[in-house]
């Protein structure tokens, strides 16, 4: 099996869009909205750690 594969060539341009789009993912800014519900919960347990004990 060779380069020239056109099934192997396939995969890798599969492989190779892949990568780009996971690595777009990752430096994607996270929304306001999600920041936000996310600080609210940690407030929520940190008063939830307090009040337990």
């Amino acid at each position: 099996m060779s380069d020239s594969n056109p099934k192997s060539k396939i995969r890798h341009q599969i492989d190779e869009n892949l990568k780009r789009i996971y690595d777009e993912t990752l430096n994607e800014q996270i929304p306001d909205k999600l920041t936000q519900l996310l600080e609210q919960l940690r407030r929520k347990a940190g008063d939830a750690d307090d009040g337990g004990a």
